[in-house]
């Protein structure tokens, strides 16, 4: 029992040595392994160290090379390769521009090139020299040369002046006897002219007169021949309207023409005795002024001229050749017209007459000769005032000839313009009176009144033709 026990403990006491000798042998282990792990960090750690100082000093040499080139320390590599470029183009290119090899080129090798340059260009500074001295050489040689010549030309021509002075004085003695024989062949002469011209101007006057005269004649004759065809409406006219009652004591009258018939105030007509068909060679008996229109089919007027042996009655007949009941009638005018014998032209007037009685005036001249409008078939009379001189208006001669001719081409009859009034039945132009913004009624009143009481202005007779 008791060994049993012994041994037991013998066997705890070998397995406790055993684990103390591992615990041991484990903690050397792990000693050294610590040990060596200490040495490896503290090795490494002083490799750091010394890596980083070799960059900072490497930094810090980058930066001072980079300011050494011209750069900031804040420059990139990327930047100062652009500008290296830059630099081996602009400093290194050969004559040509062809740039160097970037890759063999450094800022060091750059001012060897700039060098060698510069000697190229010192000898190329020294040739250009030598050639400047020839050139100036040559161009003293030119100039001794030229200066010679110039000394020959002015003997040359010192000479020439002498020679020119002799012969002009030569000239002038022959252009003087020349001259004063020109005088005496253009005296002779301007005399043989001025008789020739008094025999012309002799001729040229009696052969204007006699032109003149001729020209009067024929025109005379013309004149004559219208006058005698003109006097009366023209074959085909009917009346445009008749007398439905009348008084003479009023001097007032109704006709029966009215808006329909596009009728106006102020529009004048003749007035036929009753049954005449035809107004060829017929007188009018009266003449009417419309001074209201009542309706459609009637209008009053007034009684301007009339004889009282020979009263206007119903049933005469009414004629205007201004107008045609439903239409306008379509004029023309040429010439210098003169409606109240002041010698001043009254086209103007003439043409709101016209177009008061609703017709128109396509065609006329103005005050400076120029034809305004044209004429056509369709115009029912040219209306001819006096025949313009080439003394008074030349254009205005010019253009009564063209409207006088056109006229005729297109079958327009021709009327004066005395004869048109006539057939218009206006008693006197100067009776008519234009009311505007600038009329004044007491004015016209009051020479109403003077006329009244006997200073009536003097007018031409009625039944004349001019």
């Amino acid at each position: 029992m008791a060994s049993r026990d012994n041994q037991g403990l013998q066997i705890s006491l070998i397995l406790l040595v055993m684990m103390v000798v591992g615990l041991g042998i484990v903690a050397g282990v792990f000693y050294n392994a610590n040990a060596k792990a200490q040495a490896d960090a503290k090795q490494a750690n002083n490799s750091a160290q010394t890596a980083q100082s070799s960059q900072r000093e490497a930094m810090t040499n980058l930066n001072r090379l980079k300011v050494m080139i011209g750069h900031t320390e804040e420059t990139t590599m990327e930047e100062v390769e652009t500008q290296f470029a830059n630099d081996v183009a602009t400093f290194v290119a050969d004559e040509n521009g062809t740039p160097a090899d970037i890759q063999a080129m450094s800022y060091r090798k750059i001012p060897v090139e700039l060098r060698n340059k510069y000697a190229t260009l010192e000898q190329q500074l020294a040739s250009a020299r030598e050639q400047i001295n020839t050139i100036t050489s040559e161009r003293d040689a030119a100039r001794t040369e030229r200066d010679t010549s110039v000394a020959q030309a002015i003997a040359a021509k010192n000479a020439a002046d002498d020679k020119l002075t002799k012969l002009t004085a030569e000239y002038a003695t022959e252009r003087t006897s020349l001259q004063n024989q020109q005088k005496q062949v253009l005296a002779a002469k301007t005399s043989i002219e001025g008789q020739v011209a008094q025999v012309k101007a002799v001729a040229a006057t009696e052969q204007t007169s006699l032109k003149k005269t001729i020209t009067e004649q024929e025109t005379l004759i013309v004149g004559l021949k219208k006058i005698a065809q003109d006097l009366k409406p023209k074959a085909g006219d009917r009346a445009d309207g008749e007398i439905v009652w009348s008084n003479p004591r009023n001097k007032t009258v109704w006709v029966n023409l009215g808006s329909s018939d596009m009728l106006r105030p102020q529009m004048t007509f003749s007035v036929y005795p009753l049954g005449q068909e035809s107004l060829v060679d017929s007188d009018p008996k009266g003449k009417i002024e419309i001074t209201r229109i009542h309706s459609a089919n009637q209008a009053e007027a007034r009684l301007t001229e009339f004889n009282v042996g020979d009263p206007v009655m119903p049933g005469d007949t009414i004629f205007t050749p201004v107008w045609t009941p439903g239409r306008p009638e379509k004029f023309a005018i040429v010439g210098f017209v003169d409606l109240n014998g002041d010698d001043k032209d009254d086209t103007d007037e003439l043409r709101n007459i016209i177009e008061t009685a609703g017709s128109e005036v396509v065609a006329y001249v103005d005050a400076k000769g120029d034809i305004k409008g044209t004429l056509n078939p369709e115009i029912r009379y040219l209306i001819l005032g006096d025949r313009p001189t080439d003394k008074t208006s030349e254009g205005g001669l010019a253009a009564y000839t063209t409207m006088s001719e056109t006229a005729r081409n297109n079958g327009v009859e021709a009327i004066r313009v005395d004869q048109f009034i006539r057939w218009a039945g206006y008693v006197g132009a100067e009776e008519l009176v234009r009311l505007n913004s600038t009329s004044r009624l007491e004015e016209i009143e009051a020479a109403k009144e003077k006329e009244k009481a006997g200073f009536q202005k003097r007018r031409p007779n009625g039944n004349s033709a001019f």
